[in-house]
């Protein structure tokens, strides 16, 4: 069947059905969703008899301790040696820029199939699936592997329980709808450790991370008449504390916590001396302001990367004023 309203469904599925080999990648960077859909869609078509190198285009092809325990992580592969010749399934990427560096052979591949649930994604697919009214990726590829045939079971459900479990915020976001709360009821049938898998995402930080938390919370600035509080990471600090970069994506729901903020930021120094931002909003649109940086994401939760720090803080405050007084 023809999940999602999504025109192109049946030819992914027969693509896939098809293939001997498929190239797997979720965007660089990933998060628990980008690695739940990855590695629940490589053990689902390794079920199947096919070959899989799941990956991503980054140097190291590490995954975040918080995810450590996630199955399927020995099926990993170096960007390297993703094979350009099978059939590619982007996964979890709202443009083709976020596969990195296996963006060009994902584009030489003899079918590119693009599977995402970020508004504003550019189609980048040969065929494309990308339903925005879901909560995760996580989602669509349940029903994908459904539809293949594959038989759902413990550790496919663990890591697809993952990607909707933390791309909904623990179920707390508007993208938490009835049918994303029956499928992740569904998925804790098949055993799934959700006490588990709490402890290990959300409660697994290690020591440094409360000095780091302090540093960030005190420095944090406010600005009341835009509603708008930010913070930032430098790479000065992880170095101080012992905290890994992909250990530091919850300090951003501390620094929105405040009643007095509609939107906040977060700041990170990358190693090139750039700055990652990551936005969160409890109300007010923050995926075009993201988007307009180059960046991308969801109305309610989005990034960007900028060159600047308080250059682009400024900016933001100054368009966040603007747009409330137009409102």
């Amino acid at each position: 069947m023809t999940w999602f309203d999504a025109p192109e469904w049946d030819d992914a599925v027969e693509a896939l059905r098809g293939a001997s080999s498929v190239s797997l990648a979720c965007h660089i960077n990933p998060d628990g969703d980008a690695l739940g859909s990855l590695l629940a869609a490589s053990l689902g078509l390794k079920q199947l008899g096919k070959s899989v190198y799941p990956s991503w285009g980054a140097t190291s092809v590490e995954v975040p301790y918080s995810f450590s325990f996630l199955p399927g992580a020995d099926l990993l592969v170096r960007a390297a040696d993703v094979p350009a010749e099978a059939a590619f399934l982007a996964l979890d990427c709202g443009a083709g820029h976020r596969l990195g560096s296996l963006e060009e052979r994902a584009r030489a591949a003899p079918c590119l199939i693009n599977v995402d649930h970020h508004p504003g994604n550019d189609n980048f697919g040969t065929l494309n699936i990308v339903v925005t009214t879901v909560s995760s990726t996580a989602e669509i590829v349940t029903r994908l592997l459904q539809d293949l045939g594959v038989t759902i079971d413990k550790e496919i459900a663990t890591c697809l329980y993952v990607g909707i479990v933390t791309d909904t915020g623990r179920f707390q976001y508007a993208n938490s709808t009835p049918d994303t709360l029956r499928l992740a009821a569904d998925l804790l049938s098949f055993g799934v450790d959700a006490p588990q898998i709490a402890q290990e995402v959300y409660e697994s930080s290690p020591f440094g991370f409360l000095k780091l938390t302090g540093r960030v919370l005190d420095r944090a600035v406010l600005h009341e008449r835009e509603r708008f509080v930010y913070s930032w990471i430098s790479r000065k600090d992880l170095k101080e504390t012992g905290v890994a970069p992909d250990e530091t994506d919850a300090l951003i729901d501390l620094v929105r916590s405040t009643r007095a903020a509609d939107v906040a930021a977060m700041f990170k120094e990358q190693s090139d001396g750039s700055w990652r931002v990551s936005m969160r909003s409890k109300g007010r649109s923050v995926g075009a302001l993201a988007r307009s940086r180059g960046g991308g994401g969801h109305e309610l939760a989005a990034g960007f990367t900028a060159p600047d720090r308080e250059t682009t803080a400024a900016g933001l405050v100054a368009e966040l004023a603007a747009a409330g007084d137009g409102s």
